[in-house]
């Protein structure tokens, strides 16, 4: 490969990701992206295999003389998760992403951009297009990493088996350098509802808002209220000085996000002036525990019509007791990494049906046995509580190695090429890459990106001028490796 300026690289690269804006790619409807990107790679003299889900696996041969260095696989995904500004004229399935440079950034015309993750996907086939020396390269592209990961997890691990490095581009930071990422499970827990008219004389709506919220992973460790967790509290505080009948409760994020507000409607034998000591225990609560984090947090309650009917005093008190029993936080600490969690749990959201209470626990770790243990726990505590546990498929994680080879060589590589350090950190939210180590627990593994920022909505920004390092750090540390190995 002749040397090429940054300018070079990244009109390169551009060229290679203005292919893919050309092309809709919802996840769940990768097909059409799959098959350009088949036939690209193949004018580029590579072997592409197509599996039924549109996963691509690409290959291209050993330079002469490095046939006996190990298999180096380069990863990305081909959906996007697409979303637009109100009012822009935009269907997913058929439009494609409008792109515009603007003050050292790529963006789209009010929607979102596609970078996540179509420049690492663009990257890589300008990689694979070029000369130089190189082992036995393989591409990996996957779908539906967006939604469900059932590319990587249908992937079959006949094509991971052979990959000694795998180099994932979906990272959002050059200089960053991922090392792990958790796997987790999502379960919910059921409390069948015995609705009967209210022994209690008042109806009141107690709303919790106004708290940071975040995501379950990368927030969990940054001292963060849960509102379902509160709102637990809350009821117990009433509890100890009346009769507590509940209504409902209801707290609508996603189980992978803090929940930030919660709605509890319920009975007491107490008249309102008589709720102030849980009022007052709570807000006392928030002062002490949370100020710093949650200078925002609001309980307020107002008094309603006495509902109709209300759930038995079993029902209201094995809810509450779930609730408040429950680990959910930080749990452990890495044995390996400073400051990094190594596993947690959330509580949340929380749905009140016709015939039952819903709570979801979403327990996540890098260490899958970690991971089935803190469900095993949820399991147990479901079944003292009287509740029933149902629990969906698991995800695995990628570990944290004690040694890795390929970590110290984009550490090294890196800082040839910048002047200053790469900093090395796992993550403790999910990649689809845990799903690639679960088919080969032999791999050694990195990630790496450019500066890609507001990903998953239409403010998403791709930083042009970390582009063009990228690309180099990735084929960099292609050919530190083949010399090394050959």
């Amino acid at each position: 490969m002749s040397v090429m300026t940054d300018n070079e690289i990244l009109k390169a690269t551009l060229d290679e990701f203005a292919n893919l804006a050309a092309i809709p790619r919802k996840s769940g409807h990768e097909k059409a992206v799959s098959d350009f990107l088949k036939n690209r790679a193949e004018s580029f003299g590579c072997t592409v295999f197509q599996d039924e889900k549109y996963n691509l696996i690409i290959d291209k041969p050993a330079t002469p003389g490095c046939e006996n260095v190990p298999m180096i696989a380069m990863q990305a995904h081909m959906d996007m998760v697409c979303v637009a500004n109100e009012g822009v004229d935009y269907d997913p399935i058929t439009s494609p992403i409008k792109l515009v440079q603007e003050d050292g950034f790529l963006k789209a015309e009010g929607t979102s951009l596609g970078a996540d993750d179509g420049i690492g996907v663009a990257g890589i086939m300008f990689i694979l297009s070029q000369d130089f020396e190189h082992g036995p390269l393989r591409a990996i592209f996957t779908v539906d990493e967006e939604v469900g990961m059932t590319g990587a997890q249908d992937l079959d691990a006949s094509h991971v088996l052979p990959i000694k490095y795998l180099i994932n581009c979906d990272s959002e930071a050059y200089d960053v350098l991922t090392l792990s990422s958790a796997g987790g499970v999502t379960m919910e827990a059921h409390r069948p509802v015995t609705w009967q008219a209210p022994q209690t004389k008042y109806g009141y709506r107690c709303r919790i808002s106004d708290l940071a919220g975040g995501h379950s992973g990368d927030a969990i460790n940054r001292g963060y209220a849960n509102a379902v967790k509160l709102a637990g509290q809350f009821l117990y505080q009433v509890s100890k000085h009346g009769i507590v009948e509940l209504v409902s409760l209801e707290s609508h994020k996603a189980h992978n996000v803090i929940p930030s507000d919660a709605t509890i409607v319920f009975t007491a034998d107490l008249e309102e002036c008589h709720l102030a000591p849980a009022i007052e225990y709570m807000e006392h609560y928030l002062k002490t525990a949370y100020g710093l984090t949650e200078p925002n947090a609001k309980i307020i309650v107002e008094k309603i019509e006495l509902p109709a009917k209300v759930m038995s005093q079993e029902d209201t008190l094995a809810v509450t007791d779930f609730i408040n029993l429950a680990m959910t936080g930080v749990l452990k600490m890495s044995q390996i990494e400073d400051g990094l969690v190594e596993l947690s749990a959330n509580i949340g959201p929380v749905h009140t049906v016709e015939d039952k209470v819903a709570i979801a626990v979403f327990p996540r770790s890098a260490v899958d046995s970690l991971t089935t243990e803190i469900a095993e726990v949820f399991t147990q505590l479901a079944r003292r509580c009287g509740l029933k546990l149902f629990k969906g498929n698991q995800s695995p994680g990628w570990p944290l190695k004690d040694v890795s080879e390929l970590k110290d060589v984009a550490l090294k590589v890196f800082k040839e090429q910048n002047g200053f350090d790469m900093v090395a950190k796992s993550i403790h939210a999910g990649l689809e890459t845990s799903y690639l180590f679960a088919k080969n627990p032999n791999l050694d593994i990195i990630s790496v990106g450019p500066n890609n920022h507001d990903i998953h909505s239409p403010k998403e920004r791709l930083e042009l001028a970390t582009v063009a390092p990228h690309v180099k750090l990735v084929k960099g540390i292609i050919e530190e490796l083949t010399k090394m190995k050959k």
